[in-house]
């Protein structure tokens, strides 16, 4: 039985779909500002002469005091991976193509996309969000993420680190992703989804936390099994529960993928809009304790 009914809080950040459509393809890319509305809070002492994002933060805070015995909310900002080498192959040979034949392959000769990895152009996005993370959070008052939490495909553990490692370094602030398998793509029959070893990611990224049931192979992926979208948006559902349950932070970092996203947004019953590659986008969510019949 779920301990929390999730929900998404609206009215705060730019309307998702709509800004989505003034985007290249129509997925969404990351907003000025972090799309941060202007707005009146109701929290006491609402000072409109401070930045959006100190009194956004005060209030997120009053909101997390005040509410009734149950409730909390939390802000993530959910990071799409940089391009990748599957992205480009998919372009390349056609959507349809790449889903019939080249998605359950390994190579095509030239390139291989097991456990996708980064492309140049998605390195220098990421990088690019990690430039705007340092301004963000020496100008705006954007609050860093308290806690960062990763995919463990190694596009994420990748862009997590191009990302984030400079800006938590500026501010003096340990860099210590979680690598969590609950936050990996939607399971299909695609390798590029079949992740690296437990000793490949720990010695590619020795500063990330695993947890100890983290299996050394990957024992989720299988070429003759397909995840459901039912079957995924539950997996998130976990994924929410162990975090509203056993982290504090108001402030999360979730790097994952774009079928990801689209569950998670799913499971809190927001409108659904895709997110581009190495886009980042702020999700308030709500989660209420369900009473259990004794």
């Amino acid at each position: 039985m779920s301990r929390y009914r999730f929900s998404y809080v609206p009215g705060y950040f730019v309307d998702g779909p709509e800004a989505a459509k003034a985007c290249a393809g129509s997925k969404l890319t990351t907003q000025l500002n972090l799309g941060l509305r202007e707005r009146i809070y109701d929290t006491p002492g609402d000072a409109a002469g401070e930045s959006l994002w100190v009194r956004f933060t005060k209030h997120l805070e009053w909101l997390n005091n005040n509410s009734p015995q149950g409730v909390s909310y939390k802000l993530f900002y959910l990071l799409r991976h940089g391009l990748s080498v599957h992205n480009m192959v998919m372009e390349k040979v056609g959507g349809e193509a790449w889903k019939s034949h080249w998605s359950h392959l390994e190579s095509d000769g030239e390139v291989t996309w097991v456990d996708a990895k980064l492309m140049e152009d998605g390195i220098g996005l990421a990088r690019q969000l990690g430039h705007l993370w340092l301004e963000w959070a020496g100008t705006t008052g954007v609050p860093l993420p308290e806690t960062l939490y990763t995919s463990p495909l190694a596009r994420c553990l990748e862009t997590t680190k191009l990302v984030y490692a400079p800006v938590m370094a500026k501010h003096e602030i340990n860099f210590q992703p979680v690598v969590k398998e609950l936050l990996r793509e939607r399971l299909t029959n695609h390798t590029c989804d079949k992740r690296s070893t437990r000793l490949w990611i720990a010695e590619h990224y020795p500063e990330y936390v695993l947890d100890q049931d983290f299996e050394m192979e990957d024992t989720l992926w299988r070429a003759d099994r397909y995840e459901t979208n039912d079957e995924h948006v539950a997996r998130k559902r976990r994924l929410l529960e162990d975090i509203f349950a056993n982290d504090k932070s108001t402030f999360l970092s979730l790097t994952t993928h774009s079928y990801a996203i689209s569950a998670i947004l799913e499971l809190v019953e927001a409108p659904h809009f895709c997110v581009s590659e190495g886009a980042i986008v702020p999700l308030l969510i709500k989660a209420e304790e369900v009473k259990r019949e004794v």
